[in-house]
């Protein structure tokens, strides 16, 4: 074997073994959870939805799922705890005045790792459970930027985007909640 062919091989195996080394490294710079962070990411979907519906409280529960300067809305339009808590309180307050009650429910959550802790998605069906029978009155998906702090796993981002075809399959005598909905 010629000393050229001999330098061209050594070349090519130094430039391979260069080139898996930083594939190597770049797997494991990755974003990796725990066992741990995947059930306290899926605990923080759960209490999430059961503050919001029974917090007992004055949205102080709820609000805590967030972290201190943490945002709800397409355009981040409630930031910070104060505002989550005066959410709650609305919506609290206008299901009291109405008579109802309504439950979230979140399903098909995906989490992944992220530089700044996880990205998250779900599906979100809200129920109206004082009518006979109960209904699904709304829908649509999160989107969730999920961060690690000293209290545990929160919600740094939260955006809501609805689905623009639903139509929620009322009982009869509950069109009243949604007066724009033509009958066909």
């Amino acid at each position: 074997m010629s000393k050229k062919l001999a330098a061209v091989i050594i070349g090519v195996v130094v430039s391979l073994v260069g080139l898996s080394w930083k594939w190597v490294q770049a797997a494991e710079s990755k974003p990796k959870f725990t066992t741990e962070d995947y059930i306290e990411i899926y605990n923080l979907y759960g209490i999430y939805t059961r503050y919001f519906d029974m917090g007992g409280d004055d949205g102080t529960l709820y609000a805590s799922t967030f972290t201190t300067d943490g945002e709800f809305g397409q355009n981040g339009r409630r930031v910070g705890r104060d505002p989550q808590k005066a959410a709650f309180i609305s919506s609290d307050t206008m299901l009291k005045r109405e008579g109802r009650s309504r439950r979230h429910t979140t399903t098909n959550i995906i989490i992944e790792p992220s530089p700044e802790g996880a990205r998250g998605s779900a599906y979100l069906l809200i129920f109206n459970i004082t009518a006979t029978p109960p209904f699904v009155e709304g829908g649509g998906i999160y989107d969730d930027w999920i961060v690690k702090t000293s209290e545990g796993w929160k919600f740094k981002k939260r955006a809501y985007y609805t689905f623009p075809t639903f139509k929620p399959g009322m009982p009869q005598g509950m069109d009243f909640l949604f007066p724009t909905i033509k009958k066909y």
